[in-house]
């Protein structure tokens, strides 16, 4: 019974206690009231985040510049590279107009070739007799 006669009074205690270390916690804090005779001013808050946003778009515009000058040069290197297919194909037409039969024909009339009137063909999947391979290889 002693016991519950005190119970009243440790609660006291209790919340005494809290109240005071809150109080004591809350003072490490400064006062977020401006003190009398004086006025509270943002101009802080609205610098940093003027300067927040002046950096954000001083970032964008770098990158913005950046895209822009890579865009030219691919640009650039798209139109070389058109010229460099059209090159190509030019050079693979002049190749097709100077591999055909006409044309080879009128270089080999040019150096000096003659048509063959009998045409021999090599028939090189029959074997060739011995004596014909011994007979070509002495003859030099």
């Amino acid at each position: 019974m002693a016991l519950s006669v005190l119970s009243p009074a440790f609660e006291r205690s209790k919340k005494l206690a809290i109240a005071k270390s809150s109080k004591v916690i809350l003072k490490l804090v400064p006062e977020l009231r401006p003190t009398p005779g004086q006025q509270a001013t943002d101009r802080l808050f609205y610098s940093i985040v003027g300067a927040t946003l002046a950096l954000g778009l001083l970032g964008l515009l770098g990158i913005n510049i950046l895209l822009g000058n890579d865009a030219v040069k691919v640009r650039e290197l798209k139109i070389e590279a058109i010229m460099v297919n059209e090159e190509r194909e030019e050079a693979l037409r002049q190749v097709a107009l100077l591999s055909t039969s006409e044309s080879l024909a009128e270089r080999a009339i040019s150096l000096g070739m003659i048509p063959s009137s009998s045409p021999t063909f090599l028939d090189i999947s029959e074997p060739i007799p011995l004596e014909v391979e011994k007979a070509a290889k002495a003859k030099p």
